[in-house]
């Protein structure tokens, strides 16, 4: 989820190094804009794989999933990755979270064309983006086009992550915000027993690395019915924000000049999370209610825990006009 190096720090300091198959990018201040789709590891800081999506079947019934590998290297010296799995049935509200964690090896690595988690793995090809993500819960086999070119964020693609005066506290971030998929999901329901539904729908990839240190933030992806999508990465704790339009063709506007307020706040675990927000952004109708179809999408990583779940996205006339997508960290507020 953007947001993890404390723990794969801890972790890789204290397990040594691994021999593995990764092919590194030298990691530079400067980030990789005119590299087209930077996918490799790079060889110092923390990143991810992250994709999210939504498959609603024939019943009307909706189904939200996540598919994520992080990665965190110190000094060129120390690394790990991790996984995690998340599906929710927002019809009987069940949310699966499955997480593994694993040093560098054979097994676990990254390269220009995919990142590899054992028997899970996600891959880039142009356009093209696959998953299969396997646990003893969730089995994800999901292949997707994307319709438009890969949108980077921010000023020449770098972010500002909470801290304008402090010049480290950066990120490099490119989405592929419109992805058209098919596929199977299976899962574990509440009686234990397998389900297989249809990952036919829609999703959204997210690729972003850096050596920052900051994890409070909410992220929200407006996936709007009519093909336009809208970015905001809010740092509650500084007041930094971050925001992206996408038009129909593809066409990017970065922005700052949006507000939005919590509806509710509700503890998990000790930890403050907003659930249900008031938007106002300056593209389209301007004004946005966003709601969680399922409160329960709280994920209890050992990384750090976090929400992260899909939402219905309702504009000033009370019109459903498409889903977000949230995620916020456990230590935002």
């Amino acid at each position: 989820m953007r947001k993890i190096l404390v723990f794969l720090v801890v972790a890789i300091v204290l397990s040594g190094c691994a021999l593995n198959k990764s092919v590194y990018i030298p990691y530079n201040d400067k980030g990789h804009k005119d590299a087209a789709y930077e996918w490799a590891p790079h060889d110092d800081g923390g990143e991810w794989w992250y994709l999210t999506g939504y498959a609603p079947d024939q019943n009307n019934k909706l189904y939200f999933y996540q598919f994520t590998i992080f990665h965190g290297y110190k000094a060129r010296l120390l690394e790990a990755y991790a996984l995690h799995l998340t599906f929710t049935d927002c019809s009987t509200g069940q949310h699966v979270f499955s997480e593994s964690i694993k040093f560098s090896s054979d097994e676990v690595y990254a390269d220009s064309q995919c990142a590899v988690f054992k028997d899970s793995k996600i891959c880039l090809d142009n356009k093209q983006i696959k998953i299969v993500g396997t646990s003893d819960k969730l089995k994800m086999d999901i292949e997707g086009t994307s319709t438009k070119d890969a949108t980077w964020h921010g000023k020449d693609g770098i972010i500002v992550m909470g801290h304008p005066d402090k010049p480290k506290e950066r990120s490099y971030y490119y989405s592929f915000t419109n992805i058209v998929t098919k596929g199977v999901i299976e899962f574990k329901d509440e009686k234990g027993n397998w389900t297989k539904i249809d990952g036919n729908g829609k999703a959204w990839f997210d690729r972003q690395w850096g050596k920052f240190s900051e994890l409070g933030w909410e992220w929200f992806s407006f996936r709007f019915f009519d093909d336009e999508e809208i970015m905001l990465f809010p740092f509650p704790k500084t007041g930094v924000k971050e925001g992206t339009y996408i038009d129909k063709k593809g066409k990017t506007t970065s922005f700052d000049n949006f507000s939005y307020s919590v509806k509710k706040i509700r503890m998990f675990n000790g930890n403050k999370i907003g659930l249900g927000w008031n938007v106002t952004v300056p593209f389209k109708e301007k004004e946005y209610e966003v709601i969680p179809i399922v409160e329960d999408q709280y994920n209890p990583s050992k990384l750090q825990e976090y929400w992260e779940g899909i939402c219905k996205l309702f504009n000033n006339k009370g019109e459903l006009v498409g889903y977000t997508i949230i995620e916020t960290t456990g230590s935002a507020y």
